[in-house]
């Protein structure tokens, strides 16, 4: 099936360098709907993904419905302090299990015939199973299937086919790049979400083009000035920028609290990171900002931008006008993203072009990315 979209042709221009002929995915890569499907199945499925953090159950009985790779999954805090994930489907008749978030709860109970599962996922009752009033309260029993999941700090990963190598491999280059700042002393703030008629690998590689700054983004251009501007460069399956800029600004590191016990320099740390195919981690001295994608068709996309502060900083009203400057920093930001964005994805109906012509000073990353796709799918 592969086999369709991904022909010698597309393989070799794969391995060649950018500026030697290399160039990325073909067309119906981002218009095909099975292809879509092949990606739930054969990438999503198989990575690790970002699924939440200890913010949305930050308390023993929290539940906090999702959705990875377009299966439902309930991530959920239980009584025994585990924070665990599940298919969040009842095992009897296929029902969503859980739709919206809950807190304290004891059991997720099924609306449908009332079936109820304790936070472990155990089975804990069956109303009427055996008949009219003859309640079944089973020793064992069909209970939820439970997903393979990870921690980083705060964030939740899992993996839905629990195939993908081990976490600690996966995200040893990003933890080691970061090490300088405490992530344990984030909380979340807000979640920002757009909405892009475009295919997510387009919202994904917007980020780390860093070529269009110059001409999309005039306020970040004379903040981060092009001088000292490239590429972004790859560490298996993290895509990575650094930068240093020199004064703060609003949004950026003014009003808010730093990280704690920052090394000198990381104050001035301006920092982008991409960990394949899940999600982006944005750093600034006082902020980490998470870049979740939801592809609910091959040219719709919604992206949410979940927003966190050092401690009190994420909700004190002493600090409600300096967070707004965050807010609206990354909202001009995205949104002079969107129509770049949903540029690239009508121009992917055109046949004059098929994976591009690449620039090697900038695009590198996007042929990398264009790798791990098919390399993840095969």
């Amino acid at each position: 099936m592969l086999d369709h979209y991904i022909t010698q042709e597309v393989a070799d221009n794969l391995r060649r360098p950018p500026g030697e002929g290399g160039s990325c995915l073909p067309n119906a890569c981002y218009t095909d709907p099975a292809w879509l499907e092949l990606e739930n199945e054969r990438l999503f499925a198989r990575s690790w993904m970002y699924a939440g953090s200890l913010d949305n159950i930050p308390e023993a009985g929290d539940i906090f419905p999702t959705t990875v790779g377009n299966r439902p999954v309930v991530l959920v805090h239980g009584h025994d302090g585990t924070i665990r994930a599940f298919h969040n489907v009842c095992r009897h008749r296929g029902a969503i299990l859980v739709e919206h978030p809950c807190r304290r709860r004891r059991h997720m109970t099924c609306r449908y015939h009332a079936w109820s599962y304790g936070l472990d996922g155990a089975l804990v009752q069956r109303p009427h199973f055996d008949g009219v009033g003859r309640h079944d309260r089973p020793q064992a029993g069909p209970g939820l299937v439970e997903i393979r999941l990870a921690r980083f700090h705060r964030a939740i990963f899992i993996n839905l086919d629990g195939e993908a190598e081990p976490f600690e491999d996966y995200i040893a280059p990003l933890a080691r790049r970061l090490a300088g700042h405490d992530l344990d002393a984030l909380r979340l703030a807000k979640t920002l979400t757009w909405e892009f008629r475009a295919n997510w690998k387009l919202v994904f590689e917007n980020y780390f083009d860093t070529y269009h700054v110059f001409a999309i983004h005039p306020r970040l251009d004379a903040f981060a000035t092009s001088e000292g501007r490239r590429g972004f460069g790859s560490e298996k399956k993290l895509l990575h920028m650094e930068a240093k800029f020199d004064q703060p600004e609003t949004g950026r590191g003014v009003g808010l609290p730093y990280y704690p016990g920052l090394a000198p320099g990381l104050e001035r740390l301006e920092a982008a990171y991409h960990l394949f195919p899940s999600c982006c981690y944005q750093i600034w001295p006082d902020q980490l900002t998470v870049f979740q994608v939801f592809p609910l068709a091959p040219d719709h996309t919604i992206e949410h931008l979940h927003v966190f502060l050092i401690g009190d900083a994420a909700s004190d009203p002493e600090f409600g006008e300096a967070r707004q400057g965050v807010y609206d920093m990354w909202d001009e930001l995205n949104r002079e993203d969107v129509n770049a964005i949903e540029w690239m994805q009508k121009g992917r109906r055109s046949p004059a072009f098929e994976g591009g012509v690449l620039a090697p000073c900038w695009d590198s990353s996007h042929q990398h990315f264009a790798r791990l796709v098919v390399e993840t799918m095969t």
